[in-house]
This record gives C-alpha cells, structure tokens and sequence, in this order.
C-alpha cells in the first residue's frame, strides 16, 4: 500500500476530505439567469461553482445573487467586491466597491465570446457567518479576472442565482454547482 494510501486509511475515511461533489448542472440558453435552488446548504460549507463556456446575444458580465428564501427573491443589497484584470494587450486595472447589489464575478463579454468562470462560495448556510466569494475567469484568450467579495449579513443562504448583467438572454454554456465534502 503507498504511503499516502496508508496514511488516509489511519486516520480513518479522510481520504474524502474535500471531493466535488456535484448537486446540479444546468444549461444556460434562452434565460437571463440560471438558478439554483436545492444547494443543500446544511450539508456543505463551501461551494464550487463552474461556468463553462457561457455565451450571450450582448456584451454582458457573470454576476452571482443570494437567496435566504430558496430562490422566490434574491438579494439586492449588502454585497461588497473587489476584483482585479488584465489583458494580453497590457491593460490591468481593479473594480471594487462596498455597496453593490450583486457579486460581480466579471468576466466581461462582447456579444457570442465565451466565459469560463469557477467560484467559491463559503458559509451559506451559516447563519451566524457572512457568505463569501472568491473567483477567477478568463474571457477568449485575452482577458483574466479574479477577486473575491463578502454578502455582509449573517443568515442562512439557500438558492443562488447566476445571472447576465445586460439582462439579455444566455446563448450557450453550461453552468454547475458543487458541495465540497467535509467527512
């Protein structure tokens, strides 16, 4: 047995720590937003999101919204953000703000170029703990973002909501959540 084998064997099913576990996929064409509901928020702490490939009939940025009410409303206050970027062609800048009404996870787009983003979101369902994000994207081959932001209210969150920042409709792409395990 290798070593790293017999150590997690030890210590007793530790070899799990950590796996993605997925909880849902979804396809993201025709709609504005793409939503999570069912994020089973008491079982993990921390979620994992990926954006693969997505597309839009207008230029747009990937934003994330909160939901304490499983997904009927969603935030639209209390988020704060900073989040730098750069170019291929030399360009680096930063966007941050502490009054927002949504997580901006960038990645801006012109009209039919690809996203792909992932994200971490930490403390959902604690409510005694604010939810935070951290992220990193890249748009084509020329543009990078990363960064993180906090949802400053303690309350337990239930659905999260992907969306377009132009409110045009997605043309593409695929859109999937996971739970990190803890035991």
């Amino acid at each position: 047995m290798p070593l790293g084998a017999a150590r997690f064997g030890l210590l007793g099913g530790v070899a799990d720590l950590g796996k993605l576990e997925l909880i849902e996929t979804q396809t993201a064409s025709g709609g504005t937003t793409v939503e999570f509901s069912s994020i089973q928020e008491s079982t993990y702490n921390v979620h994992f999101i990926t954006i693969n490939n997505l597309q839009s009939g207008s230029n747009m940025y990937s934003e994330i919204r909160l939901s304490n009410d499983g997904g009927s409303t969603f935030e639209t206050t209390n988020y704060q953000r900073a989040v730098q970027y750069g170019s291929i062609n030399g360009i680096f800048g930063e966007n941050r703000t502490t009054s927002a009404d949504r997580f901006s996870i960038m990645a801006f787009a012109t009209a039919g170029t690809p996203v792909n983003n992932y994200a971490y979101l930490y403390n959902l369902g604690n409510s005694s703990k604010y939810s935070f994000v951290t992220h990193h994207s890249t748009v084509g081959n020329e543009w990078m973002y990363f960064g993180s932001g906090v949802y400053a209210v303690a309350e337990t969150i239930n659905a999260i909501q992907v969306l377009n920042s132009a409110g045009a409709s997605f043309t593409d792409g695929t859109i999937s959540l996971y739970g990190i395990a803890e035991s």
